[in-house]
């Protein structure tokens, strides 16, 4: 005769022997033991996978933030490079002008002669015109002695004629004579070299301004 057992049957068996053995005490015990592993490996998991998605949640907030400040910092380097770029052409171009303005006087101071003084009038009109469209680099106290100095030269007189009113067209037309050339621009030596002191120290200053 074949006899078949269920898996309640083993159970009833297996819990008819525990309590023949110790008795009811160790079926409780038995059972609060196995439930207690049960529940507490349950929790931890629980706790775990809780805090794994916390972690995880963490860390795909902080990459992304990650991320966009990375791409500020680049923009914000973009932006920088362009304007260091633009702001060394404007000290570039401005130092241009003036070292044009000094080199031009230097020829004159150096060989005086009539036909020089149309062009050297019209690099002093082009030199405060630069100075003027320019006048947020430079710094104050050498922006009003530039304006001064410029001043100066466009007053030079020669006879009744001042060098402002002297235009690059008169160049080969000028009625001024070699004496009165000669007289203006040697009584006029200290203008010039207040003008190369000058813009040595705008200079210096401008370099500064570049490096930062």
């Amino acid at each position: 005769m074949n006899i078949h057992f269920t898996i309640a049957d083993y159970v009833q068996l297996i819990t008819a022997g525990i309590i023949a053995v110790g008795g009811p005490t160790v079926v409780i015990i038995g059972l609060a033991k196995y439930f207690g592993d049960f529940l507490s490996n349950r929790l931890l998991i629980g706790v775990k996978n809780k805090h794994e998605k916390e972690l995880e949640g963490l860390k795909n907030k902080y990459q992304k933030e990650l991320e966009s400040t990375k791409s500020d910092l680049e923009k914000t380097k973009t932006q920088f490079l362009r304007y260091s770029e633009k702001q060394f052409e404007l000290y570039n171009n401005l130092w241009g002008v003036l070292i044009s303005t000094r080199d031009q006087a230097d020829s004159l101071w150096n060989s005086i002669a009539p036909e020089k003084i149309p062009a050297f009038s019209e690099q002093i009109r082009q030199t405060r015109r630069a100075v003027d469209s320019n006048m947020l680099l430079i710094e104050e106290s050498h922006y009003k002695k530039l304006q001064k100095l410029l001043g100066q030269f466009e007053q030079f007189r020669f006879g009744k004629v001042k060098l402002i009113d002297i235009l690059p067209q008169d160049f080969g037309a000028t009625t001024l004579t070699q004496a009165q050339v000669d007289l203006t621009i040697k009584a006029n030596k200290v203008i010039k070299r207040n003008y190369d002191n000058l813009i040595m120290d705008i200079g210096k200053t401008f370099r500064k301004q570049i490096k930062g």
